[in-house]
């Protein structure tokens, strides 16, 4: 009677073992599928990409000489409010 209690419960451990291995399986499937759709959209969009990067890079740039630009002016009128005095 004990041999078959833990036959019984090897093959329950085999099942539930295969149905994790199938489960783990079609994860991985699913998650190649979409690796596979990232590249190719990533490759379609590639010429789009780089130009959104660059434009980025330039807004950035933009930007400092603004807050450079606004801080000067902010720092002269802080001048003018000294002479004011």
């Amino acid at each position: 009677m004990d041999t078959m209690g833990w036959q019984i419960g090897a093959v329950l451990i085999g099942a539930s073992a295969l149905i994790v291995a199938i489960y783990i399986s079609k994860l991985l499937n699913s998650a190649t599928k979409v690796v596979e759709k990232t590249y190719k959209i990533v490759d379609y969009n590639e010429r789009y990409i780089h130009e959104t990067i660059e434009n980025a890079a330039s807004i950035t740039r933009n930007t400092d000489e603004i807050v450079d630009l606004a801080s000067s002016i902010t720092s002269i009128t802080k001048i003018f409010k000294f002479f004011k005095r």
